[in-house]
């Protein structure tokens, strides 16, 4: 397989790991498309969980000892909170490093499950404190619960979803020919696009427990390429064509414990792309 397929070699250290190549398999589905390793994002994960957490943890000192200390009790709420928000941020920054990604619906996947609440109540409480301004230490120390959990939730989301291999599937293929549509609806694929010969746009997918198996359309220099894209439930791409034990391995008790699960690839999920293999070019 060629560099550009495998991504580029200092993602790896100059390599791709053995670990990664004897654990992945590839669906004779496939047998006419190729593999496109895209950028591993778990290490981008590490220095924003450090410095979010150091804000977290000098925003709850300050919040607790305010009393005590002149340090403004409103900065050091603002520190408490940017603990989490910044380690938010950060998530959707590195999710977008991979081209085509889904900003908007990774920032809706943050506010997921019980998250959007621990985030109305520290905003309540940020607008409160701006516009009341309490006197009682005890208002100062309200949001120290929510943003711990907040964090410890966002940490969880980020390092299930950053941890497994990402890549594409690719296919060259003659552009100026239909596409299959009523094939693949037969076969349970829900087509998404205007035309039937779509350009830079996905056109068909399949969806099981809020994951989507993506088919789209891109161009990669001066070629068309049909591309198969996986995105897990928040909208983070990944490769599905891994062994389990390859997913999600960053703090598996933490992820287990909050209700992150992985499975196998169902391969059923393929059905109806050997439509497109008459439109191979390569």
């Amino acid at each position: 397989m060629n560099q550009e397929l495998d991504g580029d070699p200092k993602w790896w250290g100059g390599r791709i790991p053995d670990n990664l190549v004897l654990n992945e398999f590839h669906p004779k589905e496939l047998i006419n498309w190729k593999r496109k390793r895209l950028e591993p994002l778990l290490s981008k994960f590490l220095f924003p969980v450090c410095w979010s957490l150091l804000l977290l943890a000098v925003g709850t000192l300050f919040s607790l000892l305010s009393y005590k200390t002149n340090f403004p009790q409103i900065l050091g709420l603002i520190l408490l909170i940017l603990g989490p928000f910044s380690l938010g941020l950060s998530i959707l920054y590195i999710s977008n490093k991979h081209e085509n990604s889904k900003p908007i619906q990774v920032l809706l996947s943050l506010f997921g499950r019980s998250r959007v609440l621990w985030f109305t109540i520290i905003i309540f409480i940020l607008i409160t404190s701006i516009i009341q301004k309490p006197n009682n230490a005890i208002f100062w120390n309200l949001a120290i619960l929510p943003s711990i959990i907040l964090w410890i939730e966002w940490l969880a989301f980020g390092s299930y979803y950053f941890s497994s291999p990402s890549a594409i599937w690719i296919m060259r293929y003659n552009s100026e020919i239909d596409l299959p549509m009523n094939e693949l609806k037969s076969k349970g694929w829900d087509w998404q696009s205007d035309s039937l010969k779509p350009k830079n746009e996905p056109f068909a997918i399949k969806s099981t427990e809020g994951n989507i198996l993506e088919l789209s359309s891109i161009n990669l220099g001066d070629e068309k390429k049909l591309v198969i894209s996986w995105w897990q439930k928040g909208c983070i791409r990944s490769d599905p064509f891994v062994t389990k034990k390859m997913k999600s391995l960053a703090i598996p008790g933490l992820t287990n414990k909050l209700g992150y699960s992985t499975s196998d690839f169902d391969i059923e999920m393929l059905d109806g792309i050997g439509f497109l293999d008459e439109y191979c070019t390569n």
